[in-house]
């Protein structure tokens, strides 16, 4: 004796059947995937948000990310294409993330260079996305010295440093322990520029 037919009707739920249980695993796949980043971006930190630096100090609370945590993966080279570290130790640091067609970027060097006065500026780490010797004009040209310049060491490290900052300039305040202090996007009123430009000339240790 032959199996009974089924119903065209059988044949549909079977099929809705099945394309149920695949929304269901597509579902709790893309549940792991978002689980996992939220973990990852846990380690780094909010890098637009104040950190809840006390007034008057000069070091972030331990909950601040490192400089190294804040910039991600990401890996910088000096002029002579060495590997450094993004943070002196020992050392505040105003780390400036500048592009050479970044028309505020060239203002707050110009504004720099008009408070410099031909100081040197040692705890300025300007990091230009097309690399540090882009860097090399755009501080001339305003007649500054004495800072570090970096830059990408790859077109993968100037991606993700691109994707994680929405814009140039980015100002990112770097205490004596290497912990970011607050991260600025865009141009700094004037108070906080003359207040970091003390940190960048080393006359002052607060960020």
């Amino acid at each position: 004796m032959s199996a009974p037919a089924r119903s065209p009707r059988g044949r549909i739920n079977g099929r809705i059947s099945v394309s149920t249980l695949t929304l269901v695993l597509v579902g709790l796949a893309c549940t792991v995937l978002i689980a996992k980043r939220a973990t990852a971006e846990k380690h780094t930190g909010n890098l637009l948000a104040d950190h809840g630096v006390v007034a008057g100090t000069d070091t972030a609370p331990s909950t601040a990310p490192t400089a190294e945590q804040a910039m991600g993966s990401i890996t910088v080279v000096a002029l002579n294409g060495k590997v450094v570290p993004l943070h002196t130790k020992g050392e505040p640091a105003i780390l400036m993330i500048s592009s050479r067609t970044c028309p505020w970027c060239k203002r707050a060097l110009k504004d720099l260079g008009v408070m410099a006065a031909g100081r040197p500026l040692p705890r300025l780490k300007l990091l230009t996305l097309e690399g540090a010797g882009e860097g090399v004009a755009m501080l001339a040209q305003e007649q500054l010295t004495g800072a570090q310049l970096i830059g990408p060491a790859g077109g993968a490290d100037r991606q993700r440093l691109t994707s994680r900052y929405g814009g140039t300039p980015t100002f990112v305040a770097i205490d004596r322990n290497g912990r970011v202090v607050r991260t600025l996007p865009g141009y700094p009123i004037a108070e906080e520029m003359k207040h970091w430009f003390a940190v960048m000339v080393g006359d002052q240790d607060d960020p």
